[in-house]
């Protein structure tokens, strides 16, 4: 299996998650019109650090991504495209098939590795946890989409793991797991962070709580 690749500075596309892109450089425009003429298979990929001196030839990127599949489009009168992609499962990176104007992989799936569990336990915590967030910080984070999907654990997982204000080292460490528990795990941590923030400022400022950001 081969597609090709969009690389993007930030994490904004886990599996069983949607996302919306507009495109507007000329070899991503032909890109996408390949993409719609074929499968409509379309890989997202990270860029590393530093990626901006080479931006405009072939920057490296991380070796796992998102393969998606276009979900709709619109083409603009300047021909530009907006569209959304549904993401399918997580992808490595193989041999490139090319790179010039745009870069086409083949993709090596990388099936999840515990997607037999229920993970009833999990789902429990993570929305008690979520529901505690709103009711601090209403303001903060919208989660009420998350909180109104009853859709599969793993997308609850990755919705959160695409929403939370994480840098975006870490939300490619979590796109990285093959583990949903183990990144179930990594998201609870760092919202137990943010709760134990919360309530250290409430100690402090009993008042605070219409105030708090946690961007």
């Amino acid at each position: 299996m081969h597609a090709p690749i969009f690389p993007l500075p930030s994490v904004n596309l886990f599996p069983e998650t949607t996302a919306s892109y507009h495109i507007f450089e000329p070899r991503y425009v032909e890109m996408i019109e390949s993409v719609l003429e074929g499968d409509g298979l379309l890989a997202i990929g990270v860029l590393k650090p530093g990626y901006e001196d080479e931006y405009y030839g072939s920057p490296s990127i991380y070796p796992v991504g998102c393969l998606s599949r276009v979900q709709s489009y619109e083409k603009l009168e300047n021909g530009h495209y907006n569209i959304v992609l549904e993401g399918l499962f997580r992808v490595g990176f193989g041999e490139l098939i090319k790179d010039n104007p745009f870069r086409v992989a083949e993709m090596v799936e990388l099936p999840e590795s515990d997607l037999e569990n229920s993970f009833k336990d999990e789902r429990e915590d993570l929305l008690l946890r979520l529901n505690y967030l709103i009711e601090q910080s209403p303001d903060a984070q919208d989660f009420s989409p998350i909180l109104a999907e009853n859709g599969s654990f793993i997308a609850l997982v990755n919705l959160v793991s695409r929403t939370l204000p994480l840098k975006n080292g870490e939300q490619y460490r979590l796109l990285a797991m093959d583990s949903i528990r183990d990144r179930a795990n990594r998201i609870l941590w760092h919202i137990d962070d943010q709760i134990e923030t919360i309530e250290l400022l409430k100690r402090v400022d009993p008042g605070i709580t219409d105030s708090i950001s946690l961007n």
